[in-house]
């Protein structure tokens, strides 16, 4: 008796589920569709960021990757086998991060636990350095930045991709309490609590990239603010809206209040 309300159980928790993923798919057809006609490019600023990241990865180079954690991109913005063959590109890979999380990092060669603006490296140590969502959760990013440039030999080059403190959803999240956010990550994203850190948006404009920048003798080299594929995929109908508004963004001020930045700095 047990094992048939077993199995019945089973079979209802199935049907209830393929349901659920198929109404799921209907809205993700139409948010697709929503995007062709307003001609948005969905595409995910982590996948953004990995092409131009692949672009800067040469043999033979010294990389840093600060604040690295247990990956380069997910493996959904650049397959594992292509994030391998990058990896395995240079002379010398560092990451560097003060969580554990850096311990399950499966591409790393060299695990360092520090800060970045401490960094424990000679001068002159690396052609590159990188942060994928990192510089957002500076409170002092000007020392930060001085110590990436004594680590770069002379032409090297800091990339990092972060969120744009111009896009309308980064001002909210700063005027929400970091209980609640988080809890709201996890609804939209599925990411869980001790991934989510503090955010400062220090050096989340052109602006202030462009003045930091100078302060830190680097030179602008790239600094795009780009589009991603919206917050709200999950939520039905609402995503359909999101596009609407996406769109919008993307109009205004020359997109450059579109929700993501990349950007390189030169030494």
């Amino acid at each position: 008796m047990v094992n048939l309300l077993s199995r019945a159980w089973r079979k209802r928790y199935t049907e209830r589920s393929m349901g659920r993923i198929g109404q799921a798919d209907i809205w993700q057809r139409g948010r697709l569709a929503v995007a062709k006609t307003l001609r948005l490019d969905l595409t995910h600023a982590q996948t953004r960021y990995a092409s131009i990241l692949e672009s800067y990865v040469s043999p033979g180079i010294k990389w840093l990757e600060i604040g690295c954690g247990r990956r380069i991109v997910p493996d959904w913005a650049m397959p594992m086998d292509e994030q391998e063959r990058m990896a395995s590109a240079p002379s010398l890979l560092v990451g560097v991060d003060v969580d554990k999380a850096i311990q399950e990092h499966p591409l790393l060669r060299d695990r360092v636990m520090a800060l970045g603006g401490n960094l424990p490296f000679a001068p002159n140590s690396f052609d590159l350095v990188t942060a994928n969502m990192v510089v957002e959760h500076l409170s002092e990013p000007e020392p930060f930045l001085a110590d990436i440039h004594r680590v770069l030999r002379p032409g090297g080059r800091f990339l990092f991709h972060t969120t744009n403190y111009s896009y309308y959803l980064a001002i909210l999240a700063s005027l929400t309490p970091d209980v609640m956010k988080k809890q709201i990550v996890f609804l939209l994203e599925g990411r869980k609590e001790e991934d989510v850190f503090p955010t400062r948006y220090k050096i989340n404009t052109r602006r202030e990239i462009n003045r930091l920048a100078g302060r830190s003798q680097f030179a602008v080299e790239r600094l795009m603010v780009t589009g991603s594929s919206g917050s709200f995929a999950r939520l039905g109908p609402v995503a359909w809206l999101e596009c609407l508004v996406l769109k919008l963004v993307s109009t205004i001020d020359g997109g450059n209040l579109n929700s993501n930045i990349i950007a390189v700095l030169r030494r």
